[in-house]
């Protein structure tokens, strides 16, 4: 007979522990550009980095449709995700309010559900693990919560990537809040930020 392990264990104190994490999250996007540590433990599959484990268990519950892109879509993932939060998986970007991406493999942005004008808050958060918070200065960041203009690394994100996101702010209020994690440490990208790429 085939023996199941049981799921990681998530987080110890799960309500002290979301809050605190939920609190990174906030502050991750109300400074965009500022890198966060996620400081909270969580007891996770290996192939997630802290901080997007953290930000799953605290953003996910049974009403929040969750899309795992390629090389993230183990069922390690999966069934520790339904454990912990009961949030339903959808095989497709477009029907999902968070989506779990990976730097080398993340879909183009209109694959995503960017909200309506009525209801931009029905636009999806991408959490995107990367291997490094560094990199070349890609681009230049703009708007709510940045003092002066801001020069952001590459991260490990494509060029394509960063163009597509700079398209994307033409349709402010509707977009995408994203997140870009390595490790415990992450950085917030609200749908209001806007974007150039530099050389363009």
């Amino acid at each position: 007979p085939t023996i199941h392990s049981a799921p990681a264990a998530g987080f110890v104190d799960p309500v002290q522990q979301s809050q605190q994490a939920f609190r990174c999250l906030l502050e991750a996007l109300a400074h965009p550009g500022r890198v966060t540590t996620v400081t909270v433990a969580v007891d996770a599959p290996s192939i997630l980095a802290p901080a997007s484990a953290a930000a799953l268990l605290t953003l996910c519950d049974l009403d929040t449709p969750v899309w795992l892109g390629p090389g993230l879509d183990e069922p390690a993932v999966a069934e520790w995700l339904r454990f912990h939060t009961g949030a339903p998986l959808v095989p497709a970007p477009q029907a999902a309010s968070i989506a779990l991406v990976s730097a080398d493999a993340v879909p183009k942005l209109d694959a995503f559900n960017w909200g309506s004008d009525v209801a931009p808050e029905l636009g999806a958060t991408l959490l995107i693990q990367v291997p490094h918070l560094t990199g070349a200065m890609v681009a230049v960041w703009q708007g709510p919560g940045i003092q002066h203009p801001l020069a952001v690394p590459d991260c490990g994100l494509s060029g394509g990537f960063w163009r597509d996101r700079a398209a994307l702010g033409g349709a402010f209020p509707r977009g995408l809040d994203i997140y870009i994690a390595a490790g415990a440490d992450l950085i917030g990208l609200p749908r209001s930020t806007r974007i150039q790429c530099q050389g363009a």
